[in-house]
């Protein structure tokens, strides 16, 4: 009985994090994708999501970090 419980918590962790490191991937797409966009030279349109060389950005830019 207690390998059973034991097995079914490493199962349990395992799936929190992924879900866990899902998650972390999903707010980190933005920040990387508007740090690339300036490193080259460009200006990040949060709104639209696009990275611009002709026009720079003129709105509020929202916390890219949750925490």
């Amino acid at each position: 009985m207690q390998g059973h419980k034991s097995g079914s918590l490493w199962i349990v962790g395992l799936v929190a994090a992924l879900v866990l490191a899902y998650v972390a991937y999903l707010y980190s797409i933005d920040f990387l994708a508007a740090d690339e966009c300036v490193d080259a030279g460009g200006s990040f349109h949060y709104d639209r999501g696009v990275c611009s060389f002709t026009e720079n950005y003129r709105g509020e830019v929202p916390p890219l970090w949750p925490f």
